[in-house]
């Protein structure tokens, strides 16, 4: 779809007449944009006009769109496809939240003055957020068109929030330390720890549409954790020993962050010895794991991948993981919600 717009448009400094014929029809009649008594993720979807949609579309749609109206209800029973469609529809917050998340990350860095190649990659950041949200929601109610109203509490969309102090203003080293403490946990470790979650995802899924969706979404996860890194590295040197001993303290409080939401309560302990390896089953997947799965994926990425890389940034992974907060233990069957985009 193109974002271009067309000729008879292109000399009004005005709203589209699409956008004005709302706007007349709402004068007498004054409506919300969204129901707030009962706002689930469907809501997301909710057009504004062509205009906008054109120029939304051209950001989001630049890989092929995955082919919705290809999924076959008929080859899964309801309670898997409900089941599914759950795990689905929370995905679309969480990635709602990053949007949310990324967007004070682009405020703080430009209040900080932060040059163009740093700050610029955060736009992309934005779009695929948006995108993820759009592709988990339409994904959610193809597989389960009743799930808004059969399972209301597991497609509510609340306000994001997010899972740190409001950005500071003014104070130039306190923004730079704010910002670096946003990159260490939503790019750093949350991208990080989503590529091999979406990895394994695509490795269980039975579905082509599903499938789609999430080979869609990893891509993008890939250039996150990338983008997160190399800031983090951009930034450290600028950051004042007082600073980079707060950043340390927020990688010990995420970590123990992550382990509570992602390893679904399991503990080092309980999955020793366990094989890595995830294959494709013979039952019909849609698009997710069992909880023991994210516990051995968490644990293995948090050695293998994280530990070293957060050397070489100059922070101690060690004494942050040994200090770490552990929560009460409640094993669960699935993650629950993360801090940070996924």
């Amino acid at each position: 779809m193109s974002a271009e717009i067309g000729p008879d448009e292109r000399a009004l400094a005005a709203p589209s007449r699409p956008a004005l014929e709302a706007l007349a029809a709402a004068r007498d009649a004054p409506r919300p944009l969204v129901d707030l008594t009962a706002l689930t993720c469907e809501r997301m979807l909710a057009p504004a006009t062509p205009r906008l949609a054109r120029i939304y579309r051209q950001q989001i749609e630049r890989d092929r769109w995955p082919d919705f109206a290809a999924f076959d209800h008929a080859r899964y029973p309801l309670d898997l496809r409900r089941d599914a469609a759950c795990h689905w529809a929370r995905r679309a917050v969480a990635e709602y939240g990053s949007v949310h998340q990324f967007s004070a990350l682009t405020r703080a860095l430009a209040e900080a003055r932060i040059g163009l190649e740093l700050l610029g990659p955060l736009a992309r950041l934005l779009t695929d957020e948006l995108r993820h949200a759009e592709l988990c929601a339409r994904m959610a109610l193809v597989i389960d068109p009743e799930g808004p109203t059969a399972s209301p509490r597991e497609f509510a969309w609340p306000a994001p929030l997010a899972p740190w102090p409001d950005a500071p203003s003014g104070d130039h080293d306190a923004i730079l330390t704010w910002a670096a403490g946003v990159i260490l946990i939503a790019c750093c470790l949350g991208e990080t720890l989503s590529r091999p979650l979406y990895d394994a995802l695509i490795v269980v899924c039975t579905d082509p549409v599903a499938e789609a969706v999430l080979r869609q979404i990893q891509r993008d996860e890939h250039l996150h954790a990338a983008f997160g890194w190399d800031a983090l590295a951009t930034l450290w040197p600028a950051l004042a020993p007082a600073g980079r001993a707060a950043l340390q303290e927020r990688l010990r409080l995420a970590l123990g962050g992550f382990e509570a939401t992602t390893a679904c309560g399991r503990t080092i302990d309980m999955i020793a010895g366990s094989e890595l390896e995830i294959t494709r089953g013979e039952a019909p997947n849609l698009g997710t794991l069992e909880a023991h799965h994210y516990a051995v994926i968490f644990f293995s990425t948090v050695e293998r991948e994280l530990f070293p890389a957060l050397r070489a940034i100059g922070l101690d992974p060690a004494a942050a993981w040994a200090a770490r907060p552990l929560a009460r233990r409640t094993i669960s069957e699935e993650p629950g919600p993360t801090q940070t985009a996924s």
